[in-house]
């Protein structure tokens, strides 16, 4: 009996030795399989770290060559493969704003191409390409502010009869660089001008020539001088006949020319009454109380 319990007691034993190696043995399975996934992360990570780097590189350099949309991709891409890399997200933004200030512009928005460029951060500093493109970019802006400026005061000239003020902004808006979209659109307005301006001062050199053949004319023609209250009374019917409302700055001219029969000037002065200009010659027949105008590019007085 006592051999069988001392049989017993060592099988035991012998068991529980063996169970201890067994979990021994796991444990250290169960560590290695740790470390060694470990080991993948981190190479891993290593790996994308490189990749990023590199792709942040030719980025940089595909800024200094002016491939800012080339490089926008190439950023994003680093993005993908690490999000939380400041140095790619900032530049990643500087670019995108780069080139929506530059998209606003050619669209002629000053403002809003102003304001993506003041949105650009520290990291442009530090990348001389991108910081001497977009401050290219806000010369250009102001340019183009300018370039609105002096179109708007050509055509203001032009509908108030100043023509040369309109040629001289004209002069100065043409000698701005056309390099963005909007101001050769502006410059391209700005011949338009020009050609109106000619077109003008070329009707206003023929109503000088016809009021002038008008008025050897009515030397000839003419039954004699009138009295003031003849003039005021040719004036009145006129006005009535030709659906003219005297205004502030208004004066008429009156030349008989034949029996019942009057050519009247009609200028309108400035806001200082310093200049008049012809706002036009009429014929007027006072008995049948008909009114033609002189129509500056054919030379003819039509109906009115």
């Amino acid at each position: 009996m006592t051999l069988q319990l001392s049989i017993k007691r060592s099988l035991v034993a012998a068991t529980a030795v063996t169970m201890l190696f067994s979990l021994s043995a796991c444990a250290k399975s169960s560590q290695s399989g740790t470390s060694s996934s470990s080991s993948v992360s981190s190479t891993s990570n290593r790996s994308n770290q490189q990749k990023v780097a590199k792709l942040f590189k030719k980025a940089q350099r595909q800024i200094e060559n002016g491939q800012n949309d080339e490089a926008l991709t190439t950023l994003k891409r680093a993005q993908r493969l690490d999000s939380d890399n400041a140095k790619v997200n900032e530049l990643l933004a500087n670019v995108q704003n780069y080139l929506s200030a530059k998209a606003a512009l050619n669209e002629g928005d000053t403002s809003t191409a102003q304001s993506n460029l003041s949105k650009m951060t520290s990291e442009q500093t530090k990348n001389n390409a991108l910081t001497s493109q977009a401050k290219d970019l806000n010369t250009q802006a102001s340019q183009l502010k300018q370039a609105n400026t002096l179109y708007q005061s050509a055509y203001d000239a032009v509908s108030n009869g100043y023509y040369e003020t309109a040629k001289a902004k004209l002069a100065q808006l043409n000698a701005l660089p056309s390099t963005v979209k909007a101001i050769k659109s502006l410059q391209d307005q700005g011949k338009a001008l020009t050609n109106q301006i000619n077109a003008n001062q070329n009707s206003s050199s023929t109503s000088q020539n016809a009021s002038s053949n008008a008025t050897n004319s009515s030397s000839s023609a003419s039954t004699g001088s009138l009295s003031d209250d003849q003039n005021d009374s040719i004036i009145q019917s006129f006005q009535s006949a030709a659906g003219i409302t005297a205004q502030t700055g208004m004066s008429f001219g009156v030349s008989q020319i034949g029996t019942n029969e009057y050519q009247i000037e009609v200028r309108q002065s400035n806001s200082t009454n310093t200049v008049g200009s012809l706002t036009g010659i009429y014929r007027y027949n006072s008995q049948t109380g008909s009114v033609s105008k002189l129509n500056t590019i054919s030379g003819k007085y039509e109906s009115n």
